[in-house]
């Protein structure tokens, strides 16, 4: 017995002593942290130019602190067939290992996005250091090497800057959202079309890039969220802005928070309602061979604002303006899905719904289901409510005689 326990202790041991210490471990000052990632054609040419913004330690230590005149980013391009080739090869021009854990976003220019971005996720997919949660941008009207050295305000990096301003927008307004690279992914797989939120350069780009453009109060350059660029078998083929991007994010049921603006008896659009909850059910169904795509959106919303008179203490003055805003949400809705029909792209994933609910009715136009979507009919139908007026009834607002 007691043989038995010595050589089970050696066996111990001698594993703890060739699995232990690690082996790979990288030093933190030996490595350069990417935080964003931007992908570009070459003009035609087969290949990638990929641009790669870096964390400046020097800029961002606290023995530097605001002294430095550095930037707090560093902007690192390579050029090769392949991304994953552009990846090592700037290493030439990188004074450390490039260190993608923390990396949070991915911009695509808009010309690549136009030839297809069908192959470019699949380095996420195999590779280990590259991160799938990461959100997609497309630089919309530029390439995105060109987004990604702009300097931001009150955000030291510039991609985190991006990325807050996407998560706010998405959150209060309503016509964009976060799609990271495994939505992308699935859409590329999937039956259905999908969408990925624009960003825009406003401004004079290369003043952007110098830090003196920050020195001012009202900086004139910088970067906007800008309308859901449309993918159809992995190419950008348009653009949904505006009031069609917030219609696109109701029939996707992806709306957070908005505002919209309803008439009083007096005015038109003065009452501000803050929709803080929005819930979108969708059935799909072919009669006669047509697609009739059956939506309900219930909606509830806070009345902030009234630039008229209107007396709230009234329940028929409550469901007029509710009325307002069913018609408000129905249009907007109507203008997404009605631009989408002219694309012939079901980026409102209606095509997977059909396929789950019935099987059998999607093997009869799963064929050509871009012309079937184009034709479908939208049975549309909206219920708002407002559940709070604040704590005025009547405004101090005289009514207009």
């Amino acid at each position: 017995m007691k043989s038995r326990l010595a050589l089970l202790l050696a066996v111990c041991i001698s594993c703890s002593l060739v699995l232990s210490g690690c082996w790979n471990s990288r030093e933190l000052n030996e490595l350069a942290i990417v935080s964003g990632i931007g992908i570009d054609s070459l003009d035609g040419k087969p290949g990638y130019r990929v641009t790669f913004q870096i964390i400046n330690p020097s800029s961002s230590s606290q023995t530097m602190g605001s002294t430095s005149n550095q930037p707090p980013i560093v902007i690192v391009s390579a050029t090769d067939r392949t991304i994953f080739g552009a990846l090592r090869k700037a290493s030439r021009r990188a004074t450390r290992q490039l260190f993608f854990a923390h990396t949070q976003l991915v911009i695509i220019g808009e010309s690549l996005a136009r030839a297809g971005v069908t192959s470019i996720f699949d380095i996420f997919e195999r590779s280990h250091e590259l991160r799938l949660n990461s959100a997609v941008l497309v630089a919309k009207d530029s390439d995105a090497a060109s987004v990604l050295k702009l300097l931001t305000t009150l955000e030291t990096l510039p991609s985190m800057g991006l990325l807050k301003k996407m998560q706010n927008t998405s959150q209060v307004w309503g016509e964009n959202r976060r799609v990271t690279v495994f939505e992308v992914i699935n859409g590329i797989t999937g039956a259905s079309d999908f969408t990925i939120n624009g960003v825009q350069i406003v401004g004079d780009a290369a003043e952007g890039e110098k830090k003196s453009s920050l020195e001012q109060s009202d900086p004139m350059v910088g970067s906007l969220m800008s309308g859901l660029g449309v993918f159809k078998e992995g190419r950008l083929i348009g653009w949904l802005n505006g009031l069609e991007s917030r219609g696109t994010q109701w029939m996707l049921d992806k709306l957070n928070e908005t505002n919209i603006n309803v008439d009083s008896p007096d005015t038109e659009e003065d009452i501000a309602v803050n929709i803080f909850y929005s819930k979108t059910g969708v059935k799909v169904e072919l009669q006669d061979g047509k697609p009739v795509f059956h939506v309900h959106i219930r909606e509830e919303g806070i009345i902030n604002e009234t630039g008229g008179f209107v007396d709230l203490s009234k329940e028929e003055e409550l469901e007029t303006l509710e009325q307002g805003i069913e018609q408000k949400t129905s249009a907007e809705v109507r203008m997404a899905f009605e631009a989408a029909q002219k694309m012939k792209t079901d980026i409102f994933n209606l095509g997977n719904e059909l396929k789950r609910i019935h099987p059998e009715q999607w093997e009869k136009v799963k064929q050509d289901w871009s012309s079937a979507f184009a034709e479908g009919e939208l049975d549309l139908r909206v219920e708002a409510f407002i559940r709070s007026t604040g704590m005025r009834l009547k405004p101090y607002i005289p009514a207009k005689k």
